[in-house]
């Protein structure tokens, strides 16, 4: 993440809500969690701008491929 630092992220934090360091320590966990699934996530999606390939994408809900 780019947090400058634990200081600041509480600062920024608590302009929002009024929470506890406890509330800010697992939102920053909450926060790793979804910095690490949201690159995961882009790592499985073809980028834009080039032709997607339906050759081995499953073709049924169950995960085969018939085609």
């Amino acid at each position: 993440m780019d947090f400058v630092n634990d200081e600041k992220f509480a600062a920024k934090v608590r302009n929002f809500a009024a929470v506890t360091n406890e509330d800010i320590e697992q939102l920053k966990e909450l926060l790793k969690g979804l910095d690490i699934s949201t690159e995961l996530m882009e790592n499985l999606i073809q980028p834009f701008g080039r032709e997607i390939d339906f050759t081995n994408m499953s073709s049924s809900v169950d995960g085969e491929n018939n085609g």
